[in-house]
This record gives structure tokens, sequence and C-alpha cells, in this order.
């Protein structure tokens, strides 16, 4: 079962890094508009209902809090929406560390146990349920037409997203993070419209969850085979990149803005290689690059790149996307 919700006060005093920009302060605002019932039925993970101030009486207390970066003019920050647990607490530091853009407000869910199924893709089912939960109750907070933002917490920001956003978003219900430089969807970092599409096509996603099957999977095969007629969607340039992108790019982009190690090369044979739940690996990628970037060593960030090239069981990966190949057509930035 999981267990109690951190509600406790962040500390900024770890916010230190600063990202190939001015580093920022963040301004904290917890916010309890809503509550929360979580259930368990035949071991699955199902978030329901709303959030509300106090949970005491049962055994899981929730809050979601606000970090809205300090900035210089009143446009409206827009939203992106995240979730850790205690096992990800190295990798949720990470992200929120390296934020750059001064107009995202971070809205954070931090459980203390995801109950994620060490041996599968992202954790597994109850991840998945979580995760389009969470995305589906922030659509329905969001008024018309908003543009909201949900994020893994295995990325860092190495420069501003925000004009890849706004560009990507543009006449879009949707905006995705590219899985390969050529093919399919990465569900890591992902722009929303609030649109009737959009809310409907994210309620076949979590009619589909109970299947067991990816929910990356999922969204890839709703999105090719047009389910959902009338969404209009695209995909971000690969400055927002994905390492699974290393395989069929040809380099770690020059302005790279966002990193996300959905791909990692994994050690079978040591302790913890095959674990989901174990950071350490994708926390090694996020550093390396890191400091790549920012010593500018295009020997070094194509090292890297090379080696995730060169992993064999990512190009096995690359063959079996669940969709067919000819349904891509153009994923540039129109």
């Amino acid at each position: 079962m999981l267990g109690a919700i951190n509600t406790a006060p962040m500390s900024t005093a770890s916010m230190s890094m600063a990202p190939r920009a001015v580093p920022h302060s963040f301004m904290l605002r917890a916010k309890f508009s809503r509550w929360a019932a979580v259930h368990w039925s035949a071991g699955i993970l199902l978030v329901s209902s709303r959030w509300r101030r106090s949970l005491a009486p049962i055994h899981l207390s929730r809050s979601r809090t606000g970090l809205v970066a300090s900035r210089a003019h009143s446009s409206k920050p827009v939203g992106l929406h995240f979730f850790s647990d205690s096992n990800f607490k190295p990798l949720r530091d990470q992200f929120v560390n390296s934020v750059v853009d001064k107009d995202i407000k971070l809205n954070e869910t931090i459980v203390e146990d995801l109950n994620v199924i060490k041996q599968r893709t992202a954790g597994g089912v109850p991840v998945y349920q979580f995760k389009t939960k969470l995305l589906m109750d922030a659509l329905e907070d969001a008024e018309s037409e908003e543009v909201m933002l949900i994020s893994d917490v295995d990325i860092q920001f190495l420069g501003e997203v925000m004009p890849f956003v706004q560009q990507g978003i543009a006449g879009r219900d949707m905006c995705f993070q590219r899985e390969f430089t050529k093919l399919g969807v990465n569900i890591g970092f992902v722009a929303i419209r609030r649109t009737p599409a959009a809310i409907d096509f994210w309620h076949h996603v979590w009619k589909e969850l109970p299947s067991g099957r990816h929910d990356q999977r999922i969204v890839n095969n709703l999105l090719y085979t047009n389910k959902v007629p009338n969404l209009r969607w695209g995909c971000f340039p690969p400055e927002i990149w994905a390492s699974s992108q290393a395989f069929d790019g040809l380099t770690i982009p020059k302005e790279i803005a966002l990193h996300h190690a959905n791909w990692i090369i994994r050690d079978y044979s040591g302790d913890g290689g095959a674990d989901a739940s174990n950071p350490t690996a994708k926390l090694q990628q996020l550093s390396e690059l890191r400091r790549a970037v920012q010593e500018e060593s295009d020997i070094k960030q194509e090292e890297i790149a090379q080696r995730i090239r060169e992993d064999p069981d990512l190009a096995i990966y690359h063959q079996r996307m669940p969709f067919d190949k000819g349904l891509l057509g153009d994923l540039s930035i129109q």
C-alpha cells in the first residue's frame, strides 16, 4: 500500500545548480483545492476523484505544491506537472534544480512509494495509471484552451524550453517529444492544450491501461491509427532530446534544450541492472551529458551518443516499434 505523501515545505537551499543560465529563485506556494482517494484492485493503483487539504483519518495524505519562478513580467506561467516517490528523489532534485525558464510553474506530487514493478518498462501499470490520472485531473482543472506540460523526472533542462513549447503547441492540441528522430513519440515531456479532443484522447488511453501494455505504446497506437480523428498533434524538434534519438540522429543537437534519459545502457550482470526503481544509471547519463554540454565538447557528446547508438537492445526496440511506420509522416515543427 502507498505510504504517506510528503507534505513538508520544500527547501530551496539545494537549488544551486546553474544550467547555462542565471540561477533564479523559487517561491513555494501550497495549493489545497482538491482531494484524492487511492485504492487498490488486483494490485493495481487507481487514483480517483480529487484532492483535499487533509487526509489524516485515512492512510494517505496528499498535497500539491507549486514552485513559481520569480519573473519580471506578469504573463501567466505555464504549469508543469510532475511526480516522484522516495526512490526517485535524486532524479526529482536534479530535475527541479535544472529548470531555466522563468515562466514555468512547477506543480509537484510526491508519493512515498509508487509501487514500481521493477522489471517493467517505466515501472509498470501502477505508474502508468498514476501518471495518466494526474494528467487527466490537471486537464480537468485547466481553463479552456489553457496549455500545460507534463514531464517525467529523468529529465534535465539545458536551456529554455518555452520557445519550443510555444512553437510546437501553436494550432495543436498536443505536442510530444520524439522517441526516435524519425519515428514515434515519447510521453516523457508533453505539451497539452485543454480541448475536447485532448481530453477525449487521454480518456481513450485510460480505458486501455488495464490491458497491461506500456502507456507509451498505447499512445503511439492511438495516434497512428487515428482513433481520435479530430486531434491535432505534432512533435518537438530534436533539441527537446530523448537519448533514444541517438539511434537514428546524427548527433546530440548543438542547441539541446532538454535531455530525457529515457534510454540507458543497463548492466544486467550487476545489482539492480534491470531495476526500474534504481535511478543510478539515469543519474550518471544526466551528469555526463551536462558536463559535456557545459564544456562544449563535441567529442564527449558524440561518445555518449555513440555508446547509446551501439546498444543492441536499442536496435531491437526500434525494430519492434508498435505501429505502422508508414503512418509516421512529417514530424517536423510546422
